[in-house]
Formats: C-alpha cells, sequence, structure tokens
C-alpha cells in the first residue's frame, strides 16, 4: 500500500466523511429518479455494483486556476461534456483499486430544496482500457472507449461511450497565495472573466491558493485532514500528490 493510502484508509475521520458522502450520493441519486421525468438531460451511469463503500484518496482533475464554471478537466459521456462547473457536492476525482483506474464524477443541481445529479458517473477501467504516462511530475491519465454500464436511473443496462484526456502538470513555483490572487491585475484579470471577483474564487477559498495550471487536486476531504495524517498543511499534501500515481503506476508494468 502506497503512503498516502495508508494514511488516509486508516484515519477514522476520513473514513468516516467518505461513508457520509456515500450516503449523500444515495439520497441524491433517489432524488434524480424522482424528478428524471422533468428532466431529459439527466444521467447515471455505474459499471460497478451499485451502491459503493470504497474510501480509497481520491484525486480530482482540475483546471488551471479552478474557477467556478471551469472548475474541472473535460470528460465526455456519448459524446457530451459532463458539466465542468464546481458546485457542492460535485467531483471528478480519478483512483486507483488495485490496478483498476477509477473514475467517479458528479455534477450536482437542486430543486425545491433537494439535491440531484445532472450527471453521475462511475466509471472502473482495467490497464489495457486506459493509458498513463509519467514524465517527473508530468502525469497523463486517458481513455476512449465503450464500456457496458448500469442505468441507474432505470435499472437496465446500456452501452456507453467515454472519453477523457486528464494531465496533471508540476505545481512547484504554479501555486499562488489568495493574497497574490487578490493582489496581481494579471490574476484578477483571469479570475474576472468569470463574474465579480469575490463570488467566484472557488478554489482559493476554500484552500487558501490557486494552482496555475491543469493538476490532480487531493479530494477535499484529503486537504482537510493533511495534518491530522502527518502533513504540515493542504498545501504539502498537493505537492507530493504525484507521488501517489508514481507509486501505484508501478504495478501496472
Amino acid at each position: 500500500m502506497c503512503d498516502i493510502c495508508e494514511k488516509f484508509e486508516g484515519n477514522a475521520n476520513y473514513v468516516s466523511l467518505i461513508k457520509k458522502m456515500h450516503e449523500a450520493d444515495a439520497k441524491r441519486l433517489e432524488h434524480t429518479k424522482s424528478v428524471s421525468s422533468r428532466f431529459d438531460f439527466l444521467s447515471a451511469y455505474s459499471t460497478v455494483k451499485y451502491p459503493v463503500s470504497f474510501v480509497h484518496p481520491m484525486f480530482e482533475a482540475r483546471a488551471a486556476y479552478a474557477v467556478p464554471h471551469n472548475y474541472f478537466q473535460s470528460i465526455f459521456l456519448n459524446g457530451e461534456a459532463l458539466g465542468n462547473k464546481f458546485a457542492h457536492g460535485a467531483m471528478r476525482s480519478i483512483f486507483f483499486s488495485g490496478k483498476t483506474l477509477m473514475v467517479f464524477s458528479k455534477n450536482v443541481s437542486h430543486i425545491e430544496g433537494e439535491e440531484f445529479f445532472n450527471s453521475f458517473l462511475l466509471l472502473h477501467l482495467e490497464p489495457k482500457e486506459y493509458s498513463i504516462t509519467m514524465n517527473n511530475e508530468n502525469i497523463t491519465i486517458s481513455a476512449d472507449l465503450e464500456k457496458t454500464a448500469t442505468n441507474l436511473l432505470t435499472g437496465k443496462t446500456e452501452k456507453i461511450n467515454v472519453k477523457f484526456n486528464f494531465i496533471n502538470q508540476p505545481v512547484k513555483n504554479r501555486i499562488v497565495s489568495r493574497e497574490r490572487v487578490l493582489t496581481s491585475s494579471q490574476l484578477r484579470t483571469v479570475y474576472d472573466k468569470y463574474t465579480a471577483l469575490n463570488q467566484k474564487m472557488a478554489s482559493v477559498d476554500m484552500e487558501g491558493y490557486a494552482i496555475t495550471v491543469s493538476h490532480f487536486s487531493p479530494h477535499p476531504y484529503m486537504l482537510q485532514l493533511a495534518k491530522d495524517v502527518g502533513y504540515a498543511s493542504g498545501r504539502e499534501l498537493q505537492e507530493k500528490s504525484y507521488t501517489y500515481f508514481s507509486e501505484h503506476s508501478k504495478l501496472l508494468f
């Protein structure tokens, strides 16, 4: 087991938070079923038996700067791009279960006070179904394939097409503080393109910094508990995240 897996899978607080996340997702899925007749664009697919109980560390494929309207890197389901927006409960994570790569993508909205999924995708990929390349801290993980999945809204088995190309670029010297974002005219220009600066800094507000390149970010629960498992800060965990992929990629070859 890699060091990051050992630390988080053995941490009771992390395990508790992930279990609560699964419980919340189950409620969202039930509400999604109840409103699916009103919105024909909703989708929910899983290639593994659902519900799930895994508690693995997860890493979000985030876009450069991770602004709310372009928070996640892109993934396509049946030729259509799933939403990239930031929202409570949303996620676009990748992680390993042995040699199997897992992709977990969720887009969340709400109606009448209840949350539901615009899209939900839980995908497992065997080594021959995806590509991973590493050059120091430059990582590319990609796939373009057809899979058999369960439509969680109807219970039917369907064929789905999934395509993604997630990249992690070195974050050293690419992490800037919230204070620098607020005072740098160049960075303000980046954020001001979306909405008023004080409304949409997303990852900057949550983590206290922005990352100016596409990257794999530890799930917010991991950043929240970084000190509990021995890191000096969430930023230190972010800077060492590539070691997770380095360790797991050794199992593939």
